[in-house]
């Protein structure tokens, strides 16, 4: 299992670089432009904000399975071990309950937010069919689901491994 979810971690981790690295290469093209040329392309701001998205949805999930957020540990610290683990675990389940009440909500909810975008909306500049763009909200807590669970089993086993 911890092979698996070294994978999936990885992968996340690649997808989100590519994400970074196609948002700074926009960004950079929006500034020479303005800065060089007599107009700017309209798609780069749109591009980079679409590929912030993304990239979010999955080095967000990377974090979560390495335990790379940003957490108030000061007063989780002064509970004995076994306290600070069952509160990791309250919380990771507790989130992935939220990611699976957003995720179903997104895709199959009576209002989803998939079921009710246009098919013929499209994005400003790009052109862009903007169901792809709000497929990242159920990818982002899609993988939420699926990263937490993760995160639980290293917590559940994390103890054995280091006893």
């Amino acid at each position: 299992m911890e092979k698996i979810i070294k994978i999936y971690r990885e992968i996340l981790t690649y997808i989100g670089i590519l994400g970074l690295v196609g948002f700074i290469v926009s960004v950079l093209i929006q500034v020479i432009a303005r800065t060089f040329l007599p107009t700017a392309p309209n798609w780069t701001e749109e591009a980079a904000r679409y590929l912030f998205i993304f990239m979010v949805a999955f080095a967000g999930n990377a974090a979560v399975i390495s335990d790379e957020y940003v957490g108030v540990e000061m007063l989780t610290d002064m509970f004995p071990a076994a306290v600070q683990k069952t509160i990791k675990i309250v919380i990771a389940v507790g989130l992935c309950a939220f990611s699976a009440f957003i995720f179903i909500n997104c895709v199959v909810g009576p209002q989803g937010l998939l079921a009710v975008t246009p098919v013929t909306m499209v994005s400003t500049a790009l052109r862009l069919p903007m169901k792809y763009v709000y497929t990242s909200v159920a990818i982002l807590f899609g993988l939420y689901i699926i990263s937490f669970l993760m995160r639980i089993y290293i917590i559940i086993t994390q103890k054995k491994k280091e006893g």
